[in-house]
């Protein structure tokens, strides 16, 4: 059995290929491929300190697993990191682990990859202008991620509606960790690569306080923070725009307005999940749809991998965040370490 640190990770996974991945999970959640069981959610101290278990089976990769990631607020003031967990593998052949993965870290990825993946499907492919709302763990993840999957990316704008000086502390510095973090792990002298270190040389990023304002010129937009009140107005995003609401993955949790699924074509990762914990979790109670009105977007990638981004249709990708995303990612990160004979091998 192998271990993967998050440092490992950073070795052995690029965006490509954990974009590649994810997408292929989604499609074989839709074609019966790919299981997910219920998710287990636990809250310690409201607001504060919670832990989630996610779990599921890749068939087509031999695979089955969970993820139990932990989030602590105040381990912030303690100097330590607020996500911790584990992914751990198993073959499902033999029931025997294949291996431990650093939760946190490998969450990043396989959040990123997600939005990727309905950027790549559903948003116009020559935008130029990203928002970003939220400025913590995952706001270097999800920009990477559209960078790859979005070649003309150039303009990217920071939004922290609480902590607007966080926004302008990672507009500083975004370029600098997005070259660092995740473009040595692309080979060098692969096309992907030279696209990508000339993409990130070119970028603009800046941080607003006018939300208002940067909805509105904005290409894409990526939701990224715990807010419990909808902070874009459905009447803000102009025609043509693709929204990923990746925040919102439990009870009570919102990013947009609701209207956004009377008005918006939307897809979601699993509808049960979105219908309960996700985005769509207000409409649904709203009546504006039901969960039985919630198109998976595996089910999308299963009909077509071409792209289907309409100049006057605003699109929304609603993600929770399924255990296929993680067993997918986590497995990747394994193979590719054993070829590289890096992590930690040990017998339990």
């Amino acid at each position: 059995m192998r271990v993967l640190t998050a440092s490992d990770l950073q070795q052995v996974l690029d965006f490509p290929s954990v974009i590649k991945v994810v997408g292929d999970a989604y499609r074989e959640k839709a074609t019966g491929d790919g299981t997910i069981w219920p998710m287990i959610y636990h809250e310690f101290i409201s607001d504060q300190a919670d832990m989630d278990i996610r779990s599921g089976y890749l068939k087509s990769q031999g695979v089955y697993g969970m993820k139990l990631l932990s989030w602590f607020a105040g381990n912030d003031a303690k100097q330590l990191p607020e996500l911790n967990g584990t992914v751990n593998l198993y073959d499902d052949q033999t029931g025997l682990p294949k291996g431990i993965v650093n939760a946190a870290a490998l969450t990043g990825y396989r959040t990123g990859a997600a939005g990727a993946v309905a950027s790549k499907t559903l948003a116009n492919p020559d935008a130029t202008k990203l928002l970003l709302v939220g400025s913590g763990s995952q706001a270097a993840f999800q920009v990477m991620a559209e960078l790859t999957v979005l070649p003309k990316l150039r303009d990217i704008t920071i939004v922290n509606v609480v902590s607007p000086g966080n926004a302008e502390a990672l507009a500083h510095s975004l370029v600098e960790t997005l070259t660092n973090q995740f473009l040595p792990a692309i080979d060098s002298n692969s096309e992907e690569h030279q696209r990508l270190a000339k993409q990130l040389t070119a970028l603009k990023v800046s941080a607003s306080d006018d939300l208002k304002a940067a909805t509105q010129q904005a290409d894409v937009i990526v939701t990224a923070t715990p807010s419990t009140k909808p902070m874009i107005k459905a009447d803000w995003v102009k025609p043509g725009t693709h929204i990923n609401t990746i925040g919102a993955d439990m009870a009570g949790k919102q990013e947009v307005d609701e209207q956004l699924f009377s008005s918006a074509k939307f897809y979601v990762d699993d509808r049960t999940q979105s219908a309960s914990v996700g985005e769509a979790q207000t409409a649904v109670k709203a009546g504006i749809v039901t969960e039985e009105q919630l198109p998976e977007i595996g089910e999308l990638l299963a009909k077509t991998t071409e792209n289907q981004w309409v100049p006057q249709t605003v699109t929304l990708f609603d993600s929770t965040g399924i255990a296929l995303q993680d067993i997918a990612a986590a497995n990747l990160a394994l193979d590719n370490a054993a070829k590289l004979n890096l992590g930690q091998t040990i017998n339990l």
